[in-house]
């Protein structure tokens, strides 16, 4: 599938896209677009890409995305899988870029409203005591007309705008509006590790998906994401390795075979580099909560 710039389309009477998705998975590609995209997870997990950044996502998830970063929630193999009781549902708030520079940047009540727009160029994942204040509100947009979109949008920024929790996504360095050329390449890389991470994935391997010569390939990638590929490879097995400590009842060594570590020691040094735990730790933790 190629990666997309997707093109959005506004009602004449309205500057905000409030959409909610139920869908057996999430299947937008990876895509970038001009606006400003506020992206809440009702039911579903998976892994979510915001430019080089990956991690695990589950009901709950709420991430706003700024203009032109690439973008995709990818939901975890079983949903493909033709499994009833497995449902995925989202609520999907879109703004346009000038929503900032013309209707904000002359009001000033609004500037930490602006200041939490211009952080979004990145990609923020918000806390989640910062989401509970303001579910209710985004869980009813779907349902509001006129002016109301509007104005719930606005009053949601601005709880918002208080989490001093928030993560940034994206690395700082990480390059906003690629060609589709480069998007078509960094989706095929991409969705080559999350059909293979379980396996070996030798770099020569992966220059090739990317069509590219193995030196130049390590070049590009380390520019992009900022890691080299072997590093980027063990933190998408890290953080599936987490799910499955969490939700399964699995030994640690199958779950490190499960995550493509053959090597029992070699999973619990990059586990413990990763997260700072061992894996049985990690999973006794999980286990009490």
């Amino acid at each position: 599938m190629r990666a997309l710039f997707e093109k959005l389309t506004f009602g004449e009477q309205s500057s905000v896209l409030v959409r909610q998705f139920k869908l057996p998975y999430f299947d937008a590609p990876w895509h970038y677009h001009p606006e400003y995209e506020l992206t809440y997870i009702v039911q579903g997990y998976g892994r979510r890409f915001v430019g080089d950044h990956v991690e695990s996502f589950q009901a709950g998830d709420l991430v706003l995305v700024g203009p032109d970063l690439p973008h995709f929630w990818r939901s975890d193999d079983e949903f493909y899988q033709g499994k009833a009781e497995l449902q995925s549902e989202s609520i999907v708030v879109q703004f346009p870029n000038d929503f900032i520079q013309q209707g904000l940047a002359t009001v000033p009540e609004a500037m930490v409203v602006r200041q939490l727009l211009d952080r979004s160029r990145y990609g923020l994942r918000f806390s989640s005591s910062s989401i509970g204040a303001i579910v209710d509100q985004l869980e009813r947009l779907p349902q509001k007309t006129g002016l109301l979109p509007l104005l719930g949008l606005l009053e949601i920024l601005n709880e918002l705008s208080n989490d001093r929790d928030a993560t940034l996504l994206a690395s700082d360095g990480y390059q906003l509006a690629p060609s589709a050329a480069e998007t078509e390449r960094m989706k095929r890389v991409f969705d080559h590790m999350l059909n293979h991470f379980r396996e070996e994935i030798r770099v020569e391997q992966i220059a090739s998906v990317a069509g590219m010569a193995e030196a130049a390939f390590c070049r590009y990638f380390k520019k992009r994401t900022r890691k080299s590929f072997v590093e980027y490879l063990n933190e998408l097995r890290i953080s599936h390795a987490r799910k499955l400590l969490t939700d399964f009842d699995l030994s640690i060594s199958q779950v490190g075979l499960e995550c493509g570590f053959n090597n029992s020691s070699h999973f619990h040094r990059q586990f413990k580099l990763h997260t700072g735990v061992t894996p049985l730790h990690y999973q006794t933790m999980a286990r009490q909560k």
